[in-house]
């Protein structure tokens, strides 16, 4: 058995290294952008499952990021403008 982190953890650890260093509202914000922007339905739906069922090892940043994301929903407009702090 493989002790790696799944993908989902992964990217979403990377999302916090780079936006980090933002004030933490502003970092979540930008945080969930860049989920609701790039990231599959199916990667968003299994990040919320992950936080639904307790996962202890997502970082805080990410957990309140996904307080904006709700599964399947996608702003269409926000497609155009490019993320990231």
């Amino acid at each position: 058995m493989s002790t790696a982190e799944p993908a989902v953890v992964r990217m979403g650890h990377d999302l916090v290294r780079h936006l980090e260093h933002l004030p933490g509202d502003q970092a979540a914000m930008e945080i969930a952008t860049h989920i609701k922007k790039f990231w599959e339905p199916r990667m968003r739906h299994e990040l919320l499952a992950r936080i639904r069922w307790g996962d202890t090892t997502l970082h805080p940043l990410l957990v309140a990021a996904a307080g904006d994301l709700v599964d399947g929903e996608v702003d269409r407009g926000e497609i155009k403008e490019p993320s990231g702090g």
